[in-house]
C-alpha cells in the first residue's frame, strides 16, 4: 500500500513542478511584454519624434536589451532578428534598425514595433526532457505630430452678403425699407429712416437698428477663428500662419474689388485686427460703384478672386520641420455662392467655376467652404431676379460642394451661428490635416 502511494506521488510531484515552470514562464513573458511596450513607446516620445527613424529604432532596441539582459531564466539572442525584431515605419523611412541608418529626415507619423521570441528555462520539467518553454510577444505603438499649416481666408463682401443673418432681422429690415431684405450700401438709391429718424441707405438702416448682417457675422467668425488657431497651435506644438483677403467686383475701379487685408503672417492677432476692415460693397447708385464708373451690378467676381488668390498663395509643402519643407495650405472661402461676374446672356452666372477650384487643389492646397445659403425668399418682390436668378439658384450648392475638399464643406442659413460653423469647419480642417507618405 505504501509503495503504491509512493508511485502516485511521483506524477503528482512532476505535475506540480511543471505547473511551477509554466507560471514562471508566464510571469517572464508578462515582464518582457511590458519591456517591449516601453521600448516601442521610447521610439515615439515627443523628443524622439524630432529624431531620425534610425535613432528611434536604436533607442527602442537599446531599452529592450538593457532591461532584459540578466533576467533569471531568460534565454534570448538579441542579435538574432528571429528572436528580436525592432522596426520603425514613418514618413522618413521604413524598416528594421539595420536598414534605417541612412535616414536623415524627421518623422511626423510613426509606428514602432517590437517583436520578440525567447525561452524560459525550466527547473523541474527538464527531467522530462522539457528544458525550456517558448515565450514571445509583440508590442506596437503609433504617434503623429501635427503639421505646420498656412490658413488663407477669402471672404465674400459683395452686396448680397449684406443680408440679415437672422429671421427677425430680415423681417425688421423689410418693414423699414418697404420690402427690401438686402442692406444695400448705395448712397443715392433707396433710402429710409434709421433708428434715429435720419434718412439713409438701407445699410445705414440695418446698422442703426443693430440688425446682424452676414458679412459682419462672417468677419466676427474669422476673428474667432484666429483666436482658435492661436490656441490650437500651442496645444499641437505646430506653427500656424494666416492671411486674409476680401472680394466682390473684379474691376479695381470699384470700391470693393479683391483686397488683401493681411499678408501671410504668424501674428494671428494681426489678421484678426485686419478682418475688421472687411466691409460690404459701397455703391454710388444702383449699377455704379462710383459716379464715374458703372459695372451693371456685376459685384461678385468669384473667378477673378480665385485666380488672384491662386496667384498669390505659395506652393504648400508637407508641413514638417525638415529643412526645405513648407507648411501645408488651406484656403477658407466664405460666400453665399452667387456668382455675378460677366453676365453672359444678360444674367448672372450664379454657380462658381469649379475648374478654378480644381486648379488650386491640384497645387496641393485644400479648400474649405462655408456656404451662407442664398435664399430664394430674398428675391421676393424683385421681378427681374425672379426671372434671371431664382430659376438657377439650385446650381449654387453643388458647385460649392464640388469646390470644397473632402469633408470641408459647411452650410449655414438664417438663424444659424456663423462663428460656430466656421469654428467647426476649422477644427475639421486641422483634424484631417496629415503628413503625406
Amino acid at each position: 500500500m505504501l509503495m503504491m502511494m509512493g508511485f502516485a506521488v511521483i506524477p503528482l510531484t512532476f505535475s506540480t513542478g511543471m505547473a511551477i515552470d509554466y507560471v514562471r514562464a508566464a510571469r517572464l513573458q508578462t515582464k518582457l511584454n511590458a519591456v517591449a511596450d516601453a521600448a516601442a513607446l521610447a521610439a515615439v516620445t515627443t523628443p524622439m519624434m524630432s529624431k531620425t527613424s534610425a535613432d528611434a529604432c536604436a533607442q527602442a532596441r537599446l531599452l529592450f536589451v538593457n532591461q532584459t539582459t540578466g533576467l533569471d531564466g531568460l534565454v534570448i539572442n538579441v542579435l538574432d532578428s528571429t528572436q528580436l525584431a525592432v522596426s520603425v515605419t514613418d514618413n522618413a523611412s521604413t524598416g528594421s534598425c539595420s536598414t534605417t541608418k541612412s535616414a536623415s529626415s524627421t518623422a511626423y507619423n510613426r509606428t514602432a514595433s517590437i517583436t520578440w521570441t525567447a525561452q524560459s528555462t525550466n527547473s523541474f520539467s527538464g527531467v522530462l526532457g522539457m528544458r525550456t518553454i517558448t515565450i514571445g510577444g509583440k508590442s506596437e505603438t503609433k504617434a503623429a505630430v501635427a503639421p505646420n499649416i498656412d490658413f488663407y481666408v477669402l471672404l465674400d463682401t459683395s452686396g448680397s452678403m449684406a443680408f440679415p443673418a437672422t429671421s427677425a432681422g430680415i423681417t425688421l429690415l423689410r418693414s423699414k425699407t418697404g420690402g427690401c431684405a438686402f442692406a444695400c450700401h448705395s448712397t443715392n438709391d433707396g433710402r429710409a429712416q434709421d433708428a434715429n429718424g435720419q434718412w439713409t441707405d438701407y445699410y445705414g438702416v440695418a446698422t442703426s437698428f443693430g440688425i446682424p448682417l452676414r458679412v459682419d457675422e462672417a468677419r466676427k467668425a474669422v476673428q474667432a477663428m484666429m483666436s482658435q488657431a492661436t490656441s490650437l497651435a500651442q496645444n499641437n506644438k505646430a506653427k500656424y500662419r494666416a492671411a486674409m483677403a476680401t472680394f466682390a467686383a473684379s474691376d479695381s475701379r470699384a470700391n470693393n474689388s479683391f483686397k488683401i487685408l493681411s499678408g501671410l503672417t504668424n501674428n494671428l492677432s494681426s489678421v484678426s485686427s485686419a478682418a475688421a476692415g472687411a466691409k460690404t460693397s459701397l455703391y454710388y447708385n444702383n449699377g455704379c460703384p462710383k459716379q464715374d464708373f458703372c459695372n451693371n451690378d456685376t459685384d461678385t467676381a468669384t473667378s477673378d478672386a480665385f485666380t488672384r488668390a491662386n496667384n498669390v498663395i505659395p506652393t504648400p509643402g508637407n508641413g514638417t520641420n525638415a529643412s526645405g519643407d513648407s507648411p501645408q495650405g488651406i484656403l477658407f472661402v466664405i460666400t453665399d455662392g452667387m456668382r455675378d461676374e460677366y453676365r453672359p446672356n444678360g444674367r448672372p452666372e450664379v454657380a462658381i467655376d469649379t475648374a478654378l477650384c480644381t486648379a488650386i487643389k491640384n497645387r496641393g492646397l485644400r479648400i474649405a467652404v462655408l456656404y451662407t445659403e442664398f435664399l430664394q425668399s430674398s428675391m421676393d418682390g424683385n421681378d427681374w431676379s425672379q426671372t434671371n436668378v431664382v430659376p438657377y439658384l439650385y446650381q449654387i450648392e453643388p458647385a460649392l460642394q464640388a469646390c470644397a475638399s473632402t469633408g470641408l464643406y459647411y452650410k449655414v442659413t438664417s438663424d444659424d451661428d456663423i462663428t460656430a460653423a466656421l469654428n467647426k469647419l476649422f477644427q475639421q480642417a486641422v483634424a484631417t490635416a496629415h503628413i503625406t507618405q
